[in-house]
């Protein structure tokens, strides 16, 4: 039996002379006297023999040195495993390790190799992962809002610009005393509208204003525009001819002869656009005021402001009033004005929009529906003025 004398470990093979652990002699164990003292020092330990000369000329390395490999690869270092202190007792003791061959001669001053290290542990990809995600969303929302700027609306714009193309029916024109038109719309017969063009449905007819045959105030302020409004509305013969105070007026009668819905187009003297006649708006107010007041029994204004015709900015007023004792009864009359400036500076004349109704316009309930229901919604929405003043 041979034990090392640096870590004590023993080998059984007695030809075996160095340890094939950390490269320490090996020397001879004495017999185990289990009745014999044990002793700590190293004066009873048995002399160490001289090492034993490896076949050659060159001296044997320095075992107490560092133990390194001959090759240039680091290679992983055999575990090292604490063996039993001092001289085995009667319990027996374990196994020695299988012997192995000695460790070549080692150059004394090669270092040490790197011992080898655990391998780390591998770190999730799960967060490198969603950080890809994320960053592709963000470019996709980021490509999403250039496309929608560079490409999609350019294009609404330039379709707005264009304005919608469509087709009507049956568009039969007719002209009446004034020279004033009017067109039975149909969906067969229309090319491509513009922008300030309506798209009329079925059963309208078309009013054009013309300054062929017109006199005095209406001459003088003459201005171009158009609507429709239901072919089942009767166009007044008397409006826009001499002495007329309306370019144009439509109504919707029940027989003989009582109003359900009325419109009617005139004038007023104007600066052109919305800013520069608003000062002077509350006045001409007062004075239409005035004047519906002698026509309407019970009459009185209801509100005032600016409104909307379209996308024109205008300003209007609303009244109420009663009349008593008709063949149909008692009837709720409501009526509103609009007056709706060119929006060209510099035009002389705006246009003032009258609308009345009665209750007998089974749609309408009170003011507020002058225009937003029963069949007038049509003609106020189909209001435009010409390219031409």
């Amino acid at each position: 039996m041979k034990r090392c004398q640096k870590c004590n470990r023993t080998y059984p093979d007695e030809n075996q002379k160095f340890c094939t652990v950390d490269g320490g002699l090996l020397v001879s164990d004495r017999a185990f006297d289990p009745n014999a003292t044990m002793q700590g020092t190293s004066a009873n330990l048995p002399p160490t023999p001289p090492p034993a000369e490896r076949p050659g000329s060159n001296p044997l390395p320095d075992f107490g040195a560092t133990i390194t490999t001959s090759s240039s690869a680091p290679t992983a270092v055999l575990p090292k495993k604490t063996g039993p202190t001092g001289t085995p007792t009667s319990g027996g003791f374990a196994p020695p390790p299988p012997p192995t061959a000695p460790p070549a001669a080692r150059s004394q001053s090669a270092p040490l190799p790197p011992v080898a290290s655990a391998p780390p542990k591998k770190k999730s990809k799960l967060p490198l992962v969603l950080g890809i995600l994320a960053l592709l969303f963000i470019l996709g929302a980021g490509g999403l809002v250039a496309a929608f700027f560079l490409i999609v609306k350019p294009r609404l714009d330039e379709r707005r610009a264009t304005g919608p193309i469509v087709t009507t029916t049956n568009q039969n024109e007719n002209v009446n005393n004034n020279a004033n038109t009017e067109t039975n719309v149909n969906a067969n017969n229309e090319a491509a509208k513009t922008e300030n063009e309506f798209v009329p449905p079925p059963n309208t007819v078309k009013f054009a204003n013309s300054p062929a045959n017109l006199d005095g105030k209406l001459a003088e302020h003459y201005l171009d525009f158009s609507f429709y409004y239901p072919k089942t509305w009767e166009l007044d013969p008397k409006a826009g001819g001499s002495g007329a105070s309306s370019f144009a007026k439509v109504e919707r009668r029940l027989p003989p002869d009582f109003t359900q819905e009325n419109f009617a187009v005139g004038w007023y003297t104007s600066e052109g656009t919305f800013a520069a006649d608003l000062p002077n708006y509350p006045k001409r107010v007062e004075e239409l005021s005035a004047s519906l007041a002698k026509l309407f029994p019970g009459y009185h204004k209801v509100s005032e402001g600016p409104t909307k015709i379209n996308s024109m900015d205008a300003y209007e007023f609303r009244w109420a009033g009663l009349s008593n004792g008709t063949e149909k009864g008692d009837l709720q009359l409501w009526g509103r004005v609009v007056f709706v400036p060119t929006g060209v500076a510099g035009d002389k004349s705006g246009a003032t929009l009258t609308m009345f109704s009665t209750s007998l316009a089974p749609e309408l309930s009170g003011v507020d529906d002058v225009g937003e229901k029963g069949e007038m919604p049509v003609i106020l929405e189909s209001f435009r003025f010409g390219k031409t003043r």
